[in-house]
């Protein structure tokens, strides 16, 4: 993880939190490795650390590199959108992980380490 991201990711990811129907607003953290957001949610739900991978695979040795700033949970958005790799939840230490469909859906659910996107009608 890192800050290796091509300039027009961030305001993509900014533009879908600020329409985003379940984020009251969200700020900048200013980190000198990564770069991450705090998300302030509707609905009294918990606000949400969101660090941005720059990770063409997430692997498991991303997810062990994680920022401390992750410690008591987060998400973590592999932000490239040629990226692959491990988007498993890690719900044992709240620990969301995907790409951004993923963190869009999981910002709607108070347990967002815990959420799985739906199928796609021909994944089924």
């Amino acid at each position: 993880m890192g800050k290796n991201l091509h300039w027009s990711i961030r305001p993509f990811i900014e533009k879908a939190l600020t329409s985003h129907m379940s984020v009251q607003s969200f700020e900048a953290i200013d980190l000198p490795d990564f770069y991450a957001y705090r998300i302030k949610r509707r609905k009294g739900m918990s606000d949400v650390i969101v660090v941005l991978s720059d990770d063409y695979y997430f692997g498991s040795a991303e997810l062990y590199s994680k920022s401390e700033i992750l410690k008591d949970g987060g998400f973590i958005l592999i932000a490239r959108p040629e990226a692959n790799g491990d988007d498993t939840n890690e719900p044992e230490i709240k620990l969301g992980i995907g790409k951004i469909g993923k963190l869009l859906g999981a910002l709607n659910v108070e347990e967002y380490w815990e959420y799985v996107r739906p199928k796609k009608k021909y994944e089924r």
